[in-house]
């Protein structure tokens, strides 16, 4: 079934098991289904050389897309990035960390049990579940969960086995993750999507970088892109 149907069956499972999940003495239990009414590519980062050699690593595909604002002025908006690094590029048992950082007036959203970052905590990140939707603490509509649309997402968090990673220790607007890579090269086009979403009354925006650290040195790509203005008002 494609990942588009799937995820409008996934929207009105989790609606209907919302309360079940988050059910609060302030709203209905249920969820409100919102849409991302904003959204800008990012551009993508420099390429730059791979520590000894054997290729490049590049920020790609990223961007920022937002729903609208509602009674209390905030906005749930995704950030995304993807970290590509070549084709039998020099990496192995290497350690690449990447962040995201929001403005002030932001903070990370919030699941039934998670901050809303993705991937998670993982021994082995190319079996973890990509989502379709998301579940999340946010007062609209009377309701204070929301469900967002991500079937956008690729297949898998990883395109190689053997990838460990790590949420560091979480501080204020920073989403960090910490990939632990297998020993070797990779066979194919390293591809590593990472994301995050934010509660904020600011305008959207985000400042990425990935920094990719070997025993032969380390690589550093950024990327930063913002929305042009806060989106309308959620019609209640």
């Amino acid at each position: 079934m494609p990942r588009g149907v799937i995820a409008v069956v996934v929207v009105g499972l989790i609606a209907c098991v919302a309360a079940a999940l988050l059910a609060t003495d302030k709203g209905s239990g249920e969820a409100a289904d919102l849409e991302w009414v904003l959204s800008r590519p990012i551009p993508d980062s420099r390429p730059v050389p791979v520590p000894g050699g054997g290729g490049e690593m590049q920020l790609t595909e990223a961007g920022i897309r937002a729903t609208g604002t509602n009674a209390a002025s905030y906005a749930l908006y995704r950030t995304l990035a993807v970290l590509e690094v070549s084709a039998g590029a020099r990496v192995g048992s290497g350690k690449i960390v990447c962040s995201m950082r929001a403005p002030e007036g932001t903070e990370v959203a919030q699941t039934h049990n998670h901050r809303a970052s993705y991937p998670r905590s993982s021994e082995e990140l190319y079996e973890q579940e990509v989502p379709e939707v998301l579940l999340l603490e946010f007062s609209s509509h009377g309701d204070e969960l929301a469900v967002v649309d991500v079937s956008d997402l690729p297949e898998r968090f990883a395109t190689e086995r053997g990838i460990n990673l790590v949420w560091p220790e979480y501080t204020l607007r920073h989403e960090q993750w910490e990939w632990f890579l297998p020993p070797g090269r990779p066979k194919e086009a390293l591809v590593l999507p990472f994301l995050a979403v934010w509660k904020s009354t600011a305008v959207p925006s985000v400042k990425t970088s990935c920094t990719l650290k070997t025993s032969a040195g380390e690589a550093t790509v950024q990327s930063e892109g913002s929305l042009p203005e806060s989106s309308e008002p959620i019609a209640e």
